[in-house]
């Protein structure tokens, strides 16, 4: 069983737990026996204080992260934190501009798309072993370090930031439901339902809210939608390779795909859009669902939290993506706890870098606070058996238990896959940005983009293949198939070796 199914079914027994000594307030923070710093060990040659920039995307817990900035600076008084948070799309801009400028933050997430892997070998981070001892490594949940995801050759470089979790379950609004005349205890099951609620949602607001709502110009929630819907319906997809899992090739115009493309061209059709979401970001999506003018929006976890805290009187549910008529061919894809935040290699305050590590997932508040807001699970043992509470949030995951599944990863099976992805250069519009154009009305034909899409996908990730090959890597298109893969099934280490 996997770390977060264990945690899951924990949250549903009644059990008495200890604290952990990381989370106590009298604790010293993992891997630190000196609580009390000296001024000197923190603090710039000149006596002014070590500036320490992070930087990341993490705008659900904004207050909590600036609430723990100002703890941490009260604490060590010799660092200041300056903290810039941006969207995703933003990010991956930004710290790509930097790390080439010799600007780098000194800590920072791993880009969406991009493999840790591969930015280690372009040195965009340094390994945090020479700083962390096993009592920092040893309070994080099983699974966390591993080759392939959080490691690279043996050594640690990231730290995932919660538990990974599919993003794509449907929030809808109770209220809205009420007043189209729908059961808001009985939320949509299929794709000709769910159009069908939004169009009734539409139609009872008259133009006070409308059936959905998204953040129609983060071109990754359109890509993430795309993979993870048409997954259950048997295509294969997911964000591990471009490589479907059921075709062994990058099928992006499989039947599953059409199905879910049909249904999104069809609510765009009925008007049951909100007529800002081309234009705005996932958080202001969100924002807007919370105002009441939206019936459905697709998001992740951690609106939980925001929500709870923001608009306490918003009166939501959560559901399962619904399913093609021709019913559920597969599972949500769950994939390892992934690489998140790494330490730059262009970093001159390491040690200060790593107190801060070890006070964001081992202090007293940082970690107790976020999982207690219904924002996320944490990687951080005990955490989230002591602090979950929200019951949305355990709704969140019990839909994920029963329709997700772990999917195989090629850098376990070969970490030297990941040359592949150092030398592969993706194809656009690529098949979220063709999804947020059928929706726009930019594209008609989306068979045929799609299709062409496919092709030329084909031949990019061949060449990245060939690539790699030619520059010693021992990789093969074989190490992107697992063919005792069960889309109804996890995929286990067992599965991993009989493949050997």
């Amino acid at each position: 069983m996997k770390p977060y199914l264990r945690i899951i079914t924990s949250l549903l027994a009644v059990v008495s737990l200890i604290p952990l000594n990381a989370c106590s307030p009298a604790a010293s923070p993992p891997g630190d026996s000196a609580q009390s710093k000296s001024s000197a060990d923190t603090q710039g040659g000149d006596g002014a204080p070590v500036v320490l920039r992070v930087m990341d995307w993490s705008d659900s817990v904004k207050q909590l992260r600036d609430e723990f900035h100002k703890q941490f600076m009260e604490k060590y008084p010799n660092i200041k934190i300056e903290y810039t948070q941006l969207t995703v799309d933003q990010f991956k801009n930004t710290v790509l501009t930097a790390v080439k400028t010799n600007d780098a933050p000194d800590l920072f997430p791993v880009p969406t798309g991009m493999k840790l892997s591969t930015l280690v070998k372009d040195q965009w981070y340094q390994p945090l072993d020479p700083y962390i001892d096993d009592s920092f490594k040893n309070m994080f949940i099983d699974g966390t370090f591993q080759n392939g995801t959080t490691m690279v050759d043996g050594k640690i470089y990231s730290i995932p930031e919660a538990l990974s979790l599919p993003s794509t379950l449907v929030f809808y609004n109770k209220k809205l439901f009420k007043e189209a005349g729908l059961d808001p205890e009985k939320p949509p099951a299929t794709y000709a339902e769910f159009r069908e609620y939004a169009q009734k949602i539409t139609a009872a607001g008259k133009g006070k809210y409308y059936g959905i709502i998204e953040g129609g110009k983060q071109s990754n929630r359109w890509l993430s939608t795309l993979r993870e819907w048409s997954s259950l319906g048997g295509s294969g997809l997911n964000g591990n390779a471009p490589v479907s899992l059921a075709t062994k090739q990058t099928t992006y115009d499989s039947q599953p795909v059409l199905d879910l493309f049909n249904l999104f061209k069809g609510l765009a059709k009925d008007g049951s859009f909100h007529p800002k979401t081309m234009s705005i970001s996932a958080p202001e999506a969100r924002a807007l669902f919370a105002q009441d003018q939206a019936g459905f929006i697709i998001q992740g976890a951690w609106n939980v939290g925001v929500w709870n805290k923001d608009n306490p009187k918003l009166d939501y549910g959560v559901m399962a993506p619904p399913l093609p008529e021709s019913g559920r061919k597969g599972s949500l894809p769950l994939t390892n706890n992934g690489a998140w935040i790494g330490l730059s290699a262009q970093s001159k305050h390491p040690k200060e870098a790593i107190l801060y590590l070890k006070e964001f997932y081992g202090g007293d508040f940082f970690q107790p606070k976020r999982v207690e807001s219904g924002d996320s699970f944490s990687v951080v043992k005990g955490i989230n058996e002591k602090y979950a509470k929200a019951a949305q949030l355990k709704a969140y995951y019990d839909i994920v238990q029963s329709y997700g599944r772990t999917i195989p990863d090629p850098s376990v099976r070969n970490p030297e896959t990941a040359s592949v992805f150092a030398e592969f250069k993706d194809v656009h519009p690529d098949a979220g940005e063709i999804l947020s154009a059928v929706v726009s009305g930019a594209i008609k034909d989306e068979k045929d983009a799609l299709a062409q899409y496919s092709k030329q996908l084909g031949t990019a990730w061949n060449s990245a293949i060939e690539a790699a090959k030619g520059k010693g890597a021992k990789v093969s298109a074989s190490d992107f198939e697992f063919p005792n893969w069960d889309p109804m099934k996890n995929y286990t280490s067992e599965d991993y070796k009989a493949l050997k």
